[in-house]
């Protein structure tokens, strides 16, 4: 690439399980290596470019039957270069996350590893978000499989932290971050119950409506304005339909309800 001063793509392709993630971060790490300037004051583009893995592979990787490690979504990671050699920026694209798992998970498969980690965190980070044991959360507990064979998801939430003040998004954005990830959690594990008109839902008991008030006070809308737990369930009861003339608002069955959260 120096030599021929061309452009220069590497493909790296497979079926799953068969190392493609792990290849990755090697060709990264070599080179960052390569393209390595002398450490100086605050973050480098190498550090950057390598402690992104981390973040990614916190909300786009999950357990799949083959790899315990499997990478959801597609990333087209371009790295820039001076004309000396040396990594001058760099930039990663996503696409094609696969959304649906965060619904729903088949045995023995686990969810994304955010969900893990932050149940894990530490407790007074736990207590924050009104969380507990990944069994007591349906977006979990489809599944019978909660831990990974070697890997302490206390221990990868620190490192996914740190990762992500080297990549530079902010306290306030990791926050951000979070609260929502719990809140998924918490949406999850609302249920609904048949209403007194036809096809329509109500919240099924008091445990629904918990996690529907925490739910509601970790969305943040704008202007720090938090989400109103009353328009929330009716968000979850209702399908809202615009047409050019009106907006109409039709009512949800509590299967429906369910399907459509």
């Amino acid at each position: 690439m120096v030599h021929e001063g061309k452009s220069n793509s590497i493909l790296v392709s497979g079926e799953s399980g068969a190392g493609k993630t792990e290849t990755t971060k090697m060709l990264m790490r070599f080179l960052a290596y390569l393209g390595g300037r002398k450490a100086t004051e605050g973050r480098t583009v190498e550090q950057q470019v390598l402690e992104s893995n981390p973040v990614l592979e916190a909300f786009g990787n999950a357990k799949t039957v083959r790899n315990n490690n499997s990478s959801r979504f597609g990333k087209f990671v371009e790295i820039q270069f001076d004309k000396h050699g040396r990594i001058s920026g760099a930039a990663i694209r996503t696409y094609l996350l696969e959304r649906s798992r965060v619904c729903q998970v088949n045995d023995p498969e686990r969810n994304y590893h955010c969900f893990y980690l932050l149940c894990a965190a530490p407790p007074e980070e736990v207590e924050k978000y009104k969380l507990g044991s990944p069994r007591s959360f349906h977006y979990l507990n489809q599944s019978k499989c909660f831990e990974l064979v070697g890997v302490n998801d206390g221990h990868e939430y620190l490192v996914t932290r740190r990762a992500m003040d080297v990549v530079g998004i902010s306290k306030k954005e990791q926050e951000a971050i979070f609260r929502v990830t719990a809140a998924i959690l918490h949406l999850g594990n609302i249920e609904f119950a048949k209403g007194k008109e036809v096809d329509t839902s109500v919240l099924k008991d008091d445990k629904a409506k918990f996690h529907l008030n925490v739910a509601s006070e970790l969305l943040i809308l704008r202007d720090c304005v938090r989400c109103d737990p009353i328009g929330l369930q009716d968000a979850l009861c209702k399908r809202v339909m615009v047409t050019p003339e009106e907006v109409i608002k039709r009512s949800l069955d509590p299967l429906s309800a369910a399907f459509s959260r």
